[in-house]
């Protein structure tokens, strides 16, 4: 398959296996299972799937924060190696709090950042933290959950990465958060090839802000695609309370039974032929990624599925 060279991550047949914690001599548990993953470069790609998923172990090995068993991992043109490395340079993430001491201020961890990262822009992490009213002096002991992840992305961004990995940043923020911090990543998205890997399972507004999407089960892709692409594949139907639904029909994609009647994701090829229908509509990416996540969770092997 030839690739894009403009692509900022390319993964191909990526096992990543986990520690097994406490049970020295139990084998590492499989986390992210021959999963291919392209990040365009220039866009908002978002990576959704249930908890477990592999989403952040996922992001972890890009990061080189995680070793792999197998596959390969590209990012920005540099291959990783399997081992533990740090990302080449222009990468970001949210980098963790937990390891500095609790009496440290915001202020103490930009002069860290300085000093550890060529082209650290201090006066933009304290303009983001001024927008994200998280105050300036105060002990990191005393910040909020959703303040720490403010923090957090303010150290990322004043990086001015050309690439960004965000882990669950909309989990702690509250609504009005949410949409500054939406707000705040549109902004990074208008420097010239910027691009965003977003790993989430809330998918509110992310149909508004997203190009790319990439849904995860059990640590395999189950869809990847650009958004609007992804749209044109399905439908959503509703099939009338009637009507007598197969439940091994593979051609309704994450079947729901209701008071109302049986709805389902089908591939717009697919709906011709069918039963009387009592809708039939194009779905939102919202509705796209709960009926194949449905689906995976009743099946042994998840089915991949790509838009044209």
């Amino acid at each position: 398959m030839n690739h894009h060279r403009s692509d900022a991550v390319i993964v191909r047949g990526l096992d990543v296996r986990l520690p097994p914690g406490e049970r020295p001599y139990a084998e590492a548990l499989p986390a992210v299972r021959g999963l291919d993953l392209t990040v365009p470069s220039g866009q908002v790609t978002v990576m959704v799937g249930a908890n477990g998923a592999g989403k952040s172990t996922t992001l972890r090995a890009i990061t080189g924060a995680h070793p792999f068993s197998a596959g390969s991992i590209e990012v920005l043109g540099t291959a990783l190696g399997p081992a533990r490395v740090p990302p080449p340079q222009g990468v970001a993430s949210v980098p963790g709090l937990s390891a500095h001491p609790r009496r440290w201020t915001p202020r103490h961890v930009a002069r860290l950042r300085q000093d550890a990262l060529p082209g650290f822009d201090t006066a933009r992490f304290e303009e983001l933290l001024t927008a994200f009213r998280v105050p300036h002096g105060q002990e990191l002991r005393r910040l909020s959950q959703g303040q720490a992840t403010q923090l957090g992305l303010a150290a990322a961004l004043a990086q001015d990465p050309q690439l960004l990995l965000l882990d669950e940043p909309f989990a702690p923020l509250d609504p009005l958060a949410r949409t500054e911090l939406v707000d705040v990543l549109r902004d990074f998205m208008t420097g010239e090839e910027r691009t965003l890997l977003l790993a989430t399972h809330d998918l509110d507004g992310i149909e508004r802000f997203a190009d790319h999407l990439v849904v995860l089960a059990r640590g395999a892709d189950v869809l990847s695609g650009d958004v609007e692409s992804l749209r044109d594949e399905f439908l959503l139907c509703e099939l009338e309370r009637s009507e007598t639904v197969d439940p091994t029909d593979q051609a309704l994609v994450g079947a729901v039974t209701t008071g109302t009647g049986t709805r389902a994701l089908i591939a717009v090829d697919d709906a011709v032929g069918l039963p009387r229908i009592a809708s039939l509509r194009r779905p939102d990416v919202h509705e796209i990624v709960t009926h194949l996540l449905r689906a995976a969770r009743h099946e042994a092997e998840p089915p991949r599925r790509t838009a044209r």
